[in-house]
């Protein structure tokens, strides 16, 4: 009986969620038990960002880093889709919050691999989120912001996760969308076709769009052209 009410540590969670065949759902339900009997909420987000810290350190695609970064996603926005949040979340929206507050700082780091990593869990993050989640009108414009200063990146990859990121806040019936704005440039302009390719995947046909789209059937790179055939 003992072992069964063992509160799991955070670095184990993090060590077990490395694992290939590792069941993340049961992971979660555990670190959430650690995370609720944790009486000072601050103590366990800045241990849990901490041992975030090292996969985001690594720009490779290794399978190792990808389950730790989806992992750390799915278990932070967990609490926005269970009954328990108004109970147990704090006023200052607890672990979601505090995440994405330390990743809005990160996001301008000189390392590619942050850079990347920052991008990638924002997309991560929204992605988990139910489709009727509210964010924060104050935290929405940051992580607006954010994601299209990531647009211009140097990095071929840090841009294509911060058009992925951007495509839950486009907002397809507001002509002066920024995150709209940004697409349109993007598609026409970003000399790699793998963010040309992102952006088709993202952007939301309208009529201010649609010539864009239809301009990319002509694109100089077949796997472009062939995706936006595919909107079509």
């Amino acid at each position: 009986m003992g072992a069964e009410k063992r509160l799991l540590p955070i670095k184990e969670a993090f060590q077990l969620a490395q694992k290939p065949h590792q069941n993340q759902a049961k992971l979660m339900v555990a670190l959430s038990r650690t995370y609720l009997a944790t009486d000072d909420k601050t103590v366990f987000h800045e241990e849990f960002v901490h041992y975030l810290k090292y996969a985001m350190v690594v720009y490779k695609r290794e399978p190792v880093v990808e389950r730790v970064i989806d992992f750390a996603a799915k278990f932070v926005t967990s609490f926005h889709q269970s009954d328990m949040e108004d109970d147990e979340e704090e006023e200052d929206g607890g672990i979601l919050n505090y995440l994405f507050t330390f990743l809005l700082k990160s996001h301008e780091a000189n390392s590619n691999a942050v850079r990347f990593r920052v991008c990638q869990l924002i997309n991560k993050l929204l992605g988990s989120m139910p489709e009727n989640a509210q964010i924060d009108d104050d935290l929405f414009d940051k992580i607006n912001k954010a994601m299209l200063i990531r647009l211009k990146d140097k990095i071929p990859n840090v841009r294509i996760q911060a058009v992925l990121a951007l495509s839950r806040l486009q907002d397809p019936k507001d002509d002066e969308c920024p995150v709209t704005n940004a697409y349109a440039t993007l598609i026409e302009n970003d000399s790699n076709p793998e963010v040309r390719r992102a952006v088709l995947s993202c952007i939301a046909p309208s009529a201010k769009t649609l010539p864009k789209i239809v301009g990319r059937t002509k694109d100089v790179k077949e796997a472009v052209r062939k995706l936006a055939y595919q909107m079509l």
